[in-house]
């Protein structure tokens, strides 16, 4: 079995782009995600379990709602799966956060990168979290 790829800070900085990327493509399918929820659940307090009948006249349009909300967080799992093979660590969605593998005095530990920073500054041990990040 093969362990998780470890960066070079070097390696780790030149994946910031890619990063930024995938992130803004997140940005985007949660916008989507949020605006056709707020639709659905309109639809569903105006027509309560009446919008799941064919009959319905809205029925059409939520079901339409449902695939698309199903379709767009499955790619959104993509993009995760996308990072993840990148040999990042998502954190956190929302706040693009981002760990990558490193060697540092001969420890493995995570250098950490949030999303809007031009480089990777700072680390944390394997078992800490962002509110534990070190200056590199």
């Amino acid at each position: 079995m093969v362990g998780p790829r470890v960066f070079s800070l070097e390696q780790a900085q030149a994946l910031i782009p890619e990063l930024e990327q995938v992130f803004a493509a997140l940005d985007l399918l949660r916008a989507r995600l949020k605006t056709d929820k707020v639709k659905l659940s309109a639809l569903e307090m105006i027509w309560g379990a009446q919008i799941q009948q064919p009959d319905c006249p809205d029925h059409a349009e939520a079901a339409a709602l449902v695939a698309q909300l199903k379709q767009t967080q499955e790619e959104a799992a993509r993009l995760v799966e996308q990072l993840a093979g990148l040999g990042a660590t998502v954190k956190d969605v929302h706040l693009g956060l981002a760990d990558l593998y490193h060697v540092r005095d001969g420890r493995l530990v995570f250098l950490c990168w949030k999303r809007g920073e031009t480089a990777i500054t700072t680390w944390h041990h394997v078992d800490e979290g962002y509110a534990d990040r070190q200056p590199l």
